[in-house]
């Protein structure tokens, strides 16, 4: 099936509408979920720290082995 150029115009106007969704959606609910997601980037600070302190640990101890 070949890709026509009706195809890439359906998929630019069906990401930008999408798009557009998901942020008015965002502003509405904005204020409840700052109340209830208030420490969410403390959280995911944490977990991407703790998983780039395990990839550290996996190639530090990888090299120290072959030594």
């Amino acid at each position: 099936m070949d890709i026509t150029p009706g195809h890439w115009i359906f998929a630019a106007v069906f990401i930008v509408v999408f798009v557009a969704g998901i942020a008015w959606s965002f502003r509405k609910d904005r204020a409840v979920n700052k109340k209830q997601f208030g420490n969410t980037s403390l959280i995911a600070l944490l977990i991407g720290g703790g998983i780039l302190l395990i990839i550290i640990l996996k190639f530090a101890l990888r090299y120290l082995s072959k030594n």
